[in-house]
């Protein structure tokens, strides 16, 4: 595991013995946020940076962090030059595939995911979608019990959980009716998400979806394996893909989503104030499970349900691994274990 090409640093949310940490992620390598920090400021000592420094020091959670983005990005952006420049051989430095990777934001104040918001996963549901002014659609996706990152397991629900890869935007300024061309302002960076969701939950005995209950349930919101800045990433065109032991299931991008990150931002700071921390999924694209070996034209969703109930689609398993991989992103890949009791 390593950083995309062209991204000089991430930051990940980690346990150690101490407990949980944030991490500065430099090429394959974590390096302990407060102690790279400390040898920086001792080699490179800046007046100028005095304050900033001070509060990165104090920064105890990524949320914390997240509140003062705009402030410490800077001095994080000179540590990560410092660190690929001389880390590597430092004593606090862990490869990334010996750390315990949790979700980079483990306890979002919100996190608020976009429903139907790719042309492309709406076609494979047979859903048409209505003409421009539509207004997006988001649920509420669920609370720290729900997030989980790269070291912890996917509990299944029953025999017909399914996967979405998403990418998501983390919120890095508080916001309220900002408008779609400012809206970038406020981001902090990217991560990647696996809308992780149970089909035959979320369906209600008249038809109708229960998204609450489909998506919002514990360990269904799979987040990570870091934060990558959003200058690093050139967010219209993005290849996303989900692989399930290691076999293609999704491979769609950013080219053809509905409602761009801005549109999302500005129509959701419309209704609500959004938060340094929050986050933001912005959908999936064609390649679900419960879509597997049928092809429905316009208007046809329900034959999707029937097909399921009749044994197709394609579902999670004990055991599996399923991975969600985003160009400039990066890879975030969960094992699949018991169900949830």
């Amino acid at each position: 595991m390593e950083l995309p090409e062209n991204v000089l640093f991430a930051l990940a949310t980690y346990r150690s013995e101490q407990g949980d940490e944030v991490g500065l992620v430099v090429d394959s390598v974590l390096h302990d946020l407060h102690r790279s920090l400390s040898l920086y400021h001792k080699i490179s000592p800046s007046p100028s940076t005095n304050k900033a420094h001070e509060k990165l020091a104090g920064v105890g959670s990524m949320l914390d962090l997240l509140n003062s983005w705009f402030e410490l990005q800077p001095l994080l952006q000179s540590l990560a030059q410092f660190l690929k420049e001389h880390g590597g051989t430092m004593e606090q430095d862990l490869p990334l595939d010996r750390a315990a990777l949790l979700a980079p934001v483990p306890k979002p104040g919100k996190m608020i995911n976009a429903g139907l918001n790719f042309y492309d996963h709406a076609r494979e549901m047979g859903i048409e979608i209505p003409p421009s002014g539509f207004r997006p659609n988001f649920f509420w996706k669920g609370d720290d019990h729900c997030i989980i990152g790269p070291s912890q397991k996917i509990k299944l629900s029953s025999e017909y959980v399914d996967w979405e890869a998403e990418p998501a935007v983390v919120i890095g300024r508080k916001a309220r009716n900002v408008k779609a061309s400012e809206a970038m302002e406020v981001v902090a960076g990217f991560t990647c998400h696996n809308d992780v969701t149970d089909r035959d939950l979320m369906l209600k005995p008249d038809g109708s979806l229960d998204f609450l209950a489909g998506k919002a349930r514990d360990t269904f919101g799979p987040l990570g394996p870091w934060i990558v800045p959003k200058e690093f990433v050139s967010h219209g065109g993005l290849r996303i893909r989900c692989f399930l032991n290691g076999k293609v299931m999704q491979d769609t991008g950013t080219e053809k989503i509905i409602w761009g990150p801005e549109q999302c931002i500005e129509y959701l700071s419309s209704i609500m104030t959004l938060d340094p921390g929050d986050v933001i999924a912005l959908g999936t694209g064609a390649g679900v499970g419960w879509a597997k070996g049928i092809s429905v034209g316009k208007g046809e969703f329900p034959k999707i349900i029937a097909h399921m109930r009749q044994g197709g689609g394609t579902f999670l398993r004990k055991g599996d691994r399923i991975a969600v991989e985003i160009d400039q992103i990066g890879r975030l890949e969960n094992e699949v274990a018991q169900e949830q009791r």
